[in-house]
């Protein structure tokens, strides 16, 4: 039973990743400061999330969604974006770790994984 009241939290982690990632990639890398910046990246095209609907499976609005990630999903708006980092910004509600998480998509792997791409494709050719 465990794992079903887990699932829901799951594909939040997930959206909060991919919402962050995103952000970061379309504003040079930088850490976004709150969820106001999250909702930025939030469109119809992109990024592909999960969360977005009702119990019922029916689509919420932007505000909607972001109070539902919010009410899961903890971030440190205060994270330093630096390659190598081991640190874990994002979180659940209650500031430990996630118990269940798809494959490829925990949150703090997607975060740190988006920085080491993102620096070592900026280094300049030597």
């Amino acid at each position: 039973m465990r794992t079903i009241r887990e699932i829901p939290e799951a594909y939040a982690a997930w959206d909060t990743g991919t919402l962050l990632t995103t952000y970061m990639d379309q504003n040079d890398g930088k850490w976004p400061s709150g969820w106001d910046d999250l909702s930025t990246v939030i469109g119809e095209e992109q990024p592909m999330l999960f969360s977005r609907s009702d119990s019922d499976g029916n689509s919420i609005s932007k505000l909607e969604y972001l109070d539902k990630l919010q009410s899961m999903i903890k971030v440190d708006w205060s994270f330093d974006p630096v390659p190598g980092t081991l640190d874990s910004p994002v979180t659940r509600i209650d500031g430990g770790k996630f118990r269940t998480v798809w494959v490829g998509a925990e949150p703090n792997e997607m975060v740190r994984s988006f920085i080491a791409h993102r620096a070592k494709h900026s280094e300049p050719d030597g």
